[in-house]
């Protein structure tokens, strides 16, 4: 007896004797493999040198890294290939390679990089379209977005921007110390108005705090190097959470996402059994069709959140945007009000039918958005197959940032940093070279997205960016 018990004592000791040498073994594998992985691909696009395992990320800026990628551009050219550990990176600095890639070759670079953090924590079941993989769901998002989201239904909700801008005026006039607050309550309530048939009439509004609330939060884990990197070095994932503040932090997030859109929908459909929901709101269209879209409540709990996310907070930035614009460059605000008093006169205000004849406000918006456009990194898109590209090897799973910031600053543009509408009264791309319609398929403006992930609301978007009072209301402000 004692004699077995002493094999097996002996047989223990042999196995915690190799016990550090697995371990050394699996550390020497994981840094030899990452280091392999960190090295540049043969005929990537070219870049700054890249460091075993780690790559580039320790060039990487925190902020505004869409600048950085703009100024790589002036050594490495308008396509820079980065190492972010293993992982394979382009940016993209001119809309002709964002136009051959994601447009014409749409296929294959249409999927989102996978996110452990935003599909694994905060938005599973694919419920989010932003960060769903191209595929089945994402099409099926994707359709019903569009179906919603047609110029036919989008121009029926006119009237209601024209109240809501009516209301940002009134506003502005009496208490013009809050104009950041106002601002974004305006673009809150239009899409609250447009989605759910709700309002947010002051921005203290529960509806409108919240939405700016959780907008905040998802803004700030998305930021660069909120969070380790846990896509890039996977193996981060298995940290216990009192080594992983991060996921306590997503989870949260999760449930506060949850909390405002299901309370949302919610509203929604109370006043629909009420039958005092206004039919053209798009989460009505969608509840009376929900036998037959196959979309469950927690699916239409997203698609109103997206649609609040990508209309609110956005439309808010575009518009302070052109205020600061305004207030930096005072000629073109006098030529804008110079603008609206011909068209208008001094008897009444414009309204969106006078747009079309505001040519100079049409080109200063256009500006605002080729300037300071919102989302000037990209969204990343993900190659779903080893590719060729004028003259690079751009390997399956290869990141890519269309860098909206550069696009819009190439020697396309004269001055490129400096607010001019007046370029787009030369042709409409704003370019120096006059460029024609018929050959030139080129967009005016590149920061709404590109190929099969195109921001689907660039109309309600576009209609929102103009928030002229009604016909018959005083005017006795200026634009700003």
């Amino acid at each position: 007896m004692s004699s077995s018990l002493q094999y097996h004592v002996s047989d223990v000791s042999k196995l915690l004797s190799l016990f550090p040498l697995a371990v050394g073994g699996l550390i020497l594998y994981t840094v030899i493999k990452y280091t392999l992985e960190s090295q540049r691909p043969s005929k990537f696009p070219p870049g700054p040198r890249a460091l075993p395992i780690i790559g580039n990320l320790h060039l990487l800026s925190q902020t505004k890294a869409f600048v950085q990628f703009s100024d790589w551009g002036r050594k490495y050219g308008t396509i820079i290939g980065l190492k972010l550990g293993p992982q394979n990176v382009v940016i993209l600095n001119d809309y002709k390679h964002v136009q051959e890639l994601f447009d014409k070759r749409g296929s294959i670079y249409s999927d989102r990089p996978p996110s452990h953090i935003a599909n694994d924590i905060m938005f599973t079941n694919n419920t989010h379209i932003l960060f769903v993989a191209y595929g089945d769901s994402w099409r099926k998002l994707r359709k019903t977005l569009q179906g919603l989201l047609n110029i036919k239904a989008v121009d029926r909700l006119l009237p209601i921007q024209n109240a809501e801008a009516t209301q940002m005026m009134h506003q502005l006039l009496h208490s013009p110390d809050a104009w950041y607050d106002h601002v974004r309550r305006y673009s809150t309530s239009v899409i609250l108005a447009s989605v759910y048939g709700l309002r947010g009439p002051t921005f203290e509004h529960s509806r409108v705090k919240s939405l700016y609330h959780v907008q905040d939060q998802l803004t700030r884990i998305a930021e660069l190097g909120a969070t380790p990197p846990v896509d890039v070095f996977p193996v981060l994932q298995y940290l216990p959470d009192f080594l992983s503040p991060w996921r306590t932090w997503a989870r949260n997030i999760r449930k506060e996402h949850r909390a405002l859109y299901f309370n949302l929908l919610r509203e929604t459909q109370e006043l629909v059994a009420e039958k005092k929901a206004p039919e053209d709101s798009f989460m009505v269209r969608l509840l009376r069709e929900q036998d037959t879209n196959g979309l469950d409540d927690e699916h239409l709990a997203y698609i109103g959140g997206t649609l609040m996310e990508a209309g609110s907070d956005t439309t808010a930035s575009t518009l302070l945007s052109f205020i600061l614009a305004m207030a930096l460059f005072p000629e073109s605000l006098a030529k804008c009000q110079a603008e609206v008093d011909s068209i208008c006169g001094a008897g009444r205000s414009p309204t969106f039918n006078d747009f079309e004849s505001l040519t100079y406000l049409k080109a200063a918006m256009n500006e605002t958005l080729r300037w300071r456009p919102v989302a000037a990194g990209g969204i990343p898109h993900a190659l779903t197959q080893d590719d060729y590209y004028d003259g690079y090897y751009l390997p399956k799973g290869t990141i890519l940032f269309a860098n909206t910031w550069a696009i819009h600053r190439t020697s396309d543009y004269d001055a490129p940093d400096q607010f001019y509408p007046d370029r787009f009264l030369k042709n409409k791309f704003g370019t120096v070279n006059d460029a024609r319609p018929s050959d030139d398929k080129r967009r005016p403006i590149w920061g709404f997205g590109a190929g099969r992930r195109v921001c689907p609301g660039q109309r309600l978007a576009e209609n929102s960016l103009v928030p002229i009072t009604p016909e018959g209301q005083e005017r006795d402000y200026r634009i700003c």
